[in-house]
């Protein structure tokens, strides 16, 4: 909760492995947006943003997770939001945003 703006530079998605032993490569897939609605360019100070992001179909095996990756302009602080299949089973259907 701090009152400094939050400048988005850098806004990933992955699907990456849950664990990784010391011997083996790291497996991760880049998956690119399709289209953003919202402002995902700046959080205000002490407040909230929402913004939607459709990503091209995808399904999650056990042992990875997706990975929303967000990083701050100029700054040091960045956001890695870990979301499970489980997770995405939930989510609702939105009407067609064109």
């Amino acid at each position: 909760e701090g009152a400094v703006d939050y400048d988005i530079d850098l806004l990933r998605f992955f699907i990456k492995d849950k664990k990784r032993s010391k011997r083996t490569a790291v497996q991760e897939s880049e998956q690119k947006p399709l289209h953003i609605t919202g402002n995902y360019n700046k959080v205000k100070g002490s407040n909230k943003t929402v913004f939607v992001v459709a990503l091209e179909k995808f399904t999650i095996p056990d042992k990875k997770y997706l990975a929303v990756q967000m990083m701050e302009k100029n700054g040091g602080r960045h956001f890695l939001l870990k979301v499970r299949n489980k997770d995405i089973m939930k989510a609702s259907v939105l009407p067609d945003l064109k």
